[in-house]
């Protein structure tokens, strides 16, 4: 009995040691496994120092971003001061942004006050000028804005991507770095992220309103570029009406006989019937014209000439679109009757260049 109870004794321990033995040998091979991963014994000393730093710290990211620094871990110190760069350039973009937003402000305020402009000018409201100030400056520094802003949002998503590859990089290949530095980092490149989506959706926002805006103050200066031609055209139509009249009122009759040399009929019309559109202040018809004018000087001495000779019933309609004078003697509503008149239009001398125009407004 005291035999057997040595020999389980003498066996069990030999079980002892052939445990420790093996133990002893796996642990040596981990080592030796770490090691080929490691740069060296002094980082993987730093690294276990960091994590048990960080360890007490987890929920304080100012306290962490102290110890990384503190630190001589060359890879996380690099996520540090491309993060550290990111946060940096944020806010230069932001200042980008609200500089364009103050572009949209400004061009809203001129497109209103524009509007604001034409409405009262349509109701017959004088408007008080606005100060001048330079479209062309004020253009030259939106677009500078926004080619800046492209250009930062460009680079910020060149390092967003860069630190996002280094941190693959490292959760793949590394063993030791700790695992709150790494969800720090983690955390930090999704805020960048959402920071930049959140960037890129105001400047679209801006863009849109920008463009919106553009359309509109285009649409605004037709607008008054149309109501100054009409107010124009309304100005020369009651100055024409006023020069006829006097000429009228004040041209003395002529004994002299004249002859078709001594009229300047203008343009050529030629003998086939002209159709013209859009003539203001004209009815639709035909009509006899005399002469075809440009200019206003050669225009009232043909109608001085023909007064002189008795005949009061001259008149002239202007042409908005080729800028010319057509000076009439009567208006028919059909073809028919004013194919007549020219057929019988005599040998008055300022009658020679007849022909017929109709008018289609």
């Amino acid at each position: 009995e005291q035999k057997a109870k040595q020999e389980a004794e003498a066996k069990a321990q030999a079980e002892a040691q052939r445990l420790a033995e093996q133990k002893a040998k796996q642990e040596a091979e981990a080592k030796a496994a770490a090691q080929t991963q490691r740069p060296n014994p002094k980082t993987i000393v730093e690294a276990e120092i960091l994590s048990e730093q960080i360890n007490k710290k987890e929920n304080d990211s100012i306290e962490i971003v102290e110890i990384i620094k503190n630190s001589t871990d060359e890879r996380t110190q690099l996520m540090l001061d491309m993060t550290e760069n990111a946060k940096s350039s944020s806010k230069e973009q932001s200042n980008l942004l609200r500089e364009l937003d103050s572009m949209v402000l400004i061009k809203d305020a001129d497109l209103k006050a524009l509007k604001e402009e034409n409405d009262l000018s349509e109701k017959g409201i004088a408007v008080k000028p606005r100060p001048f100030k330079s479209i062309t400056a004020e253009n030259n520094r939106l677009n500078n804005i926004k080619a800046d802003l492209d250009a930062l949002i460009k680079s910020r998503d060149d390092k967003i991507k860069e630190l996002e590859d280094l941190y693959e990089e490292t959760i793949i290949g590394d063993t030791i770095t700790n695992d709150v530095v790494m969800l720090y980092y983690k955390k930090e490149i999704k805020r960048l992220k959402s920071e930049q989506l959140k960037a890129l959706e105001t400047k679209s926002r801006l863009d849109s309103q920008l463009e919106t805006i553009r359309v509109a103050t285009e649409f605004e200066r037709r607008r008054r570029i149309k109501r100054a031609a009409f107010d124009n055209e309304d100005e020369r139509y009651q100055q024409d009406r006023a020069t006829l009249k006097r000429i009228k009122e004040t041209t003395i009759l002529s004994n002299g006989n004249l002859n078709s040399d001594d009229f300047d009929f203008g343009e050529d019309q030629g003998k086939n019937i002209k159709i013209l559109k859009n003539i203001n202040n004209t009815d639709d018809g035909y009509y006899l014209i005399l002469a075809v004018h440009s200019n206003v000087e050669k225009r009232d001495e043909f109608l001085r000439k023909i007064v002189a000779q008795g005949n009061k019933n001259i008149d002239f309609f202007y042409d908005v679109n080729t800028s010319k004078y057509y000076i009439y003697s009567k208006k028919h509503n059909t073809i028919t009757e004013a194919t007549k008149a020219l057929e019988s239009k005599g040998s008055l001398p300022y009658n020679s260049k007849m022909s017929i125009v109709k008018i289609e407004n």
